[in-house]
C-alpha cells in the first residue's frame, strides 16, 4: 500500500457543472437516450464510491448541479469523476468550479456502521440543503499560537451546537488545490442554514479569512429530476 495513503482519511470532490444550451435543442428522442445513457454510467460508477447530487439550476447563472463524490482513493475518485463526460448528456457538461479536499476520519473512529466500509453513516450528504465555499486563510491566522486558534475555532463550534439539523465539515486542500479547505454546511431546515450562516460571519475567526468565494447553495434531489429539470 502507498505509504501516502491513510486507511482513515477521505477524499472529496465537488465538481460544479453547467449544461450546454446546446442539449436544449435536441429532439426529444435524443434528449431521453442521453440522460439515460449518462443515468447508467453514473450508476456503474457508484460502486465503492459516496455520491449525492444537487440542483443548483435557477439559484445561480454560472452552474446548474453539483457531483459530491467521496473515496478512500484518490486516483479511484480521479477515474469517476472523469467518467461525468464520457457519455450522453455528460458530454454536454462544463465544469465551472471543481473543489478537492481530505477528511480525516480520527473523530468518527468509534462508528461501527460503514457505508462502502469506509465511511460512517450518517456523516455526510444527510441534509437536503447546503452551502459550500472554498476557503483562504490570511498569514495572520498562521502566525496566531495554537492556543488562540484552538480558541477561534472553539467559539465558532458552539454557533454550530445550537442547531440541532445543521452540521459542518471541513475538507482539506493543502497540496491538492489553490484554497485551503472546502467547508461544508449542510441543514434540514433552510431558514437554520441561513440563521447559523448569519451567526457564524460575526465570529472573530472570520478576521482571518483572507477570501471564501464563491458561495454555492445546492439543493439535493436525486440525478434523474435533475436532468429533467435542467433539459
Amino acid at each position: 500500500m502507498d505509504k501516502f495513503k491513510k486507511p482513515n482519511t477521505l477524499y472529496s470532490s465537488f465538481m460544479f457543472l453547467k449544461l450546454d444550451p446546446a442539449f436544449r435543442r435536441l429532439v426529444s428522442n435524443e434528449k431521453l437516450s442521453a440522460k439515460q445513457e449518462f443515468e447508467n454510467v453514473i450508476a456503474r460508477c457508484q460502486e465503492k464510491l459516496f455520491l449525492r447530487t444537487y440542483l443548483i439550476n435557477g439559484l445561480r447563472s454560472d452552474c446548474d448541479l453539483l457531483f459530491w463524490r467521496i473515496s478512500n482513493d484518490l486516483e479511484h475518485l480521479q477515474d469517476m469523476c472523469a467518467k461525468t463526460f464520457s457519455a450522453g448528456i455528460g458530454k454536454y457538461f462544463n465544469a465551472t468550479h471543481s473543489f478537492i479536499g481530505l477528511y480525516n476520519l480520527k473523530e468518527h473512529a468509534f462508528k461501527k456502521d460503514l457505508d462502502f466500509g469506509f465511511i460512517p453513516k450518517d456523516i455526510f450528504g444527510k441534509f437536503k440543503f447546503m452551502l459550500v465555499h472554498p476557503v483562504v486563510k490570511s498569514q495572520l491566522w498562521y502566525e496566531l499560537s495554537d492556543e488562540e486558534r484552538r480558541n477561534l475555532i472553539s467559539e465558532r463550534q458552539k454557533v454550530i451546537s445550537n442547531y440541532n439539523d445543521v452540521s459542518e465539515h471541513f475538507f482539506i486542500s493543502y497540496g491538492l488545490d489553490d484554497h485551503e479547505l472546502v467547508v461544508t454546511r449542510e441543514a434540514k431546515n433552510l431558514d437554520e442554514l441561513l440563521t447559523a450562516t448569519k451567526e457564524l460571519k460575526a465570529q472573530r475567526i472570520k478576521n482571518f479569512t483572507l477570501t471564501d468565494r464563491p458561495i454555492l447553495m445546492c439543493i439535493g434531489k436525486d440525478l434523474s429530476v435533475i436532468l429533467d429539470t435542467i433539459s
